[in-house]
């Protein structure tokens, strides 16, 4: 498989970021013709399901200019992409994390930074915090660094806030 592939190619299937992805835009099947980029032979495959829904039987990768090469000169393949059976579809990237989601997935050593930091810096990520098990882990580890009384009952505050509900 490694010696009939491009290293780049399979690179791009591991990561799963295709070079191009096209889509099906009625409810039928769809036969399309591509090039399998393991052994660069022609195949044939059925698109089946609701495009609306974005299904992924609806949808073919593409992985490199030469699959794309011969996607688009494939004879059926062709015709579909003239009459708008088939068009090029723009997958969506991994999405970056909220705030939210930041604060609540904070490792030890970044609580640790934030307990040491200026008060205000650790009010500010702490309120962005809405999951009791990291705000367990910022009241344990600054239970566990001797810090001020201020910042125990602050911590303890927002966990009760949490638990009730805000």
């Amino acid at each position: 498989m490694a010696d009939t592939m491009d290293a780049r190619v399979f690179s791009m299937m591991q990561e799963g970021v295709p070079l191009k992805s096209y889509i099906k835009t009625i409810l039928g099947k769809v036969y399309v013709t591509v090039l399998n980029p393991e052994n660069n032979t022609p195949e044939g495959l059925i698109l089946e399901g609701d495009p609306r829904k974005s299904e992924e039987g609806c949808i073919i990768d593409i992985w490199s200019e030469k699959e794309d090469v011969f996607f688009k000169r494939s004879k059926n393949n062709k015709s579909h992409l003239e009459l708008g059976i088939l068009i090029e579809y723009k997958r969506q990237g991994p999405r970056e994390p909220t705030e939210e989601e930041k604060a609540n997935t904070l490792p030890d050593e970044e609580i640790i930074n934030l307990l040491n930091s200026k008060f205000f810096i650790l009010q500010s990520s702490v309120n962005k915090t809405t999951s009791e098990a990291t705000l367990f882990r910022f009241l344990s580890i600054a239970r566990d660094l001797d810090k001020s009384e201020k910042i125990i009952k602050f911590l303890e505050g927002r966990l009760a806030s949490i638990q009730m509900g805000e």
